[in-house]
């Protein structure tokens, strides 16, 4: 690990020259304002101090056979960090545990140093009745197996603690942060954007190409919904809408997010755009007139019902529909830290290659408690999430948080209750536009 201190006048500065000598990969271990100059500490200029650092990948590299010198260790940083400490101590052992290695001998119990293994080797060559002794096939990667050992758990500790860094970052010097990217901070935090996502989003921005001091508002604004939009993107790969090779169309979630009036509008949706065949199961027999409510869509779009009572009716459900060429299978919604209902969606739920499972999530509900729901249907196949109820927030981070921290991918985002008008495709540039938009 290399670390390096900075004097700067802002974080641009300071950002700009990391990129150029540690490279794209470096971290901030620590940073605080600091005064230079001036008499006897007054009228001095107010300045930043930044420590920064990078993963040597050098020293993950195996060691030669040869004795190797001590390796220059990197300098201590002048800052108080507790942090940036730390890492320079572990930087310090990793680099001193290669020559360590390299000084231990295979098969043996003793330690030999350089001048006595160079000492010893006229002596083995002296001898012509016995051949040089072949080195053992397993020494360079008993040697190897310290030092990369060493680097691959400090590599870890630098990538957990970036996020720290990262937040620390953004949290304690957003004053010295250009005008505009300040207010896509501000903005950011309006939405309800975690505030690693942020730190994440303002970072891509502060080592954007162009000046990002010299941004208006606005500028930064769209530079901002791209990098959304590129997050949103690499979980979201697939197309969004039901592709024509999907015969199963499963729908679970918690109670109240909506799931039977979106299955009516995709049921819509697919009869008159796509001229498919629909039909209808539903296994929600807990909740009262949720039967009526699926029965009243099918009356209108004169599609097929069927009702089961238990996971072991599908098959035969299934079977009754086999003319259909799209069924959308409607669950009980249910408290989703019950554990029974978690197992009930599980045993109901297919995951061939003709099945989708939709996740239905609200947008008005707290993000913590979208993350809970997630983790609680961990174990159940979810192909893709529909988000409902964008037209009852104004707060729509949420969705980029799912992107960025679980990774799953997008389907559609319902606008209110009319059939089949308030949904749409859940695209990239959507939700940046969503959360960035006024």
């Amino acid at each position: 690990m290399r670390v390096k201190r900075y004097v700067v006048d802002s974080m641009p500065d300071a950002l700009e020259k990391i990129r150029i000598d540690l490279g794209k990969d470096a971290i901030i271990l620590n940073s605080k304002p600091i005064r230079t100059g001036g008499l006897f500490g007054l009228f001095g200029k107010q300045r930043i101090e930044v420590v920064a650092a990078v993963d040597d990948k050098g020293a993950e590299r195996a060691p030669s056979a040869s004795p190797a010198r001590q390796p220059d260790l990197p300098a201590r940083p002048q800052t108080g960090s507790y942090a940036a400490q730390q890492a320079y101590q572990k930087a310090a052992m990793a680099a001193a545990a290669q020559p360590a290695a390299e000084s231990e001998p295979t098969g043996t119990g003793t330690r030999q140093t350089p001048q006595e293994t160079a000492a010893a080797a006229p002596q083995a060559d002296s001898r012509p009745d016995r051949p040089p002794a072949k080195r053992a096939p397993s020494a360079p990667t008993a040697v190897a197996a310290a030092p990369d050992a060493d680097s691959k758990q400090l590599a870890d500790e630098v990538r957990d603690m970036r996020q720290i860094f990262e937040k620390l970052l953004i949290n304690g010097l957003n004053s010295q942060l250009p005008p505009a990217i300040q207010a896509v901070q501000a903005h950011l935090a309006k939405q309800e954007v975690a505030e690693e996502v942020t730190a994440d989003i303002i970072r891509k921005l502060l080592l954007h190409g162009e000046p990002s001091a010299q941004w208006t508002e606005e500028e930064a604004r769209q530079a901002a919904a791209r990098i959304i939009a590129e997050l949103v993107e690499k979980a979201s790969p697939m197309p969004s809408r039901i592709e024509p090779g999907v015969k199963y169309a499963f729908f679970f979630g918690p109670t109240g997010v909506g799931k039977t009036t979106t299955i009516a509008k995709l049921a819509a949706d697919s009869m008159l755009k796509d001229k498919r065949r629909i039909g209808f199961i539903t296994a929600d027999t807990y909740r009262i007139a949720a039967v009526e409510q699926l029965k009243t869509y099918a009356n209108i779009l004169n599609v097929p019902l069927e009702v089961i009572f238990s996971p072991k009716e599908i098959v035969q459900a299934m079977e009754r529909l086999s003319g259909c060429d799209l069924i959308f299978v409607d669950t009980a919604g249910r408290n989703f830290r019950n554990d029974e209902y978690v197992q009930g969606i599980r045993d109901l739920l297919r995951d061939d290659a003709d099945c989708l499972n939709f996740l239905v999530l609200s947008l008005t509900a707290k993000y913590s408690d979208i993350k809970a729901i997630i983790r609680n249907f961990g174990d159940v196949p979810v192909s893709r999430v529909i988000f409902t109820k964008a037209d009852e927030t104004e707060a729509y981070g949420a969705m980029l948080n799912v992107a960025y921290e679980t990774g799953l991918p997008f389907s559609y985002i319902t606008t209110g209750q009319n059939v089949p008008d308030d949904i749409v495709t859940a695209t990239p540039a959507l939700v940046a536009n969503m959360i960035m938009g006024d």
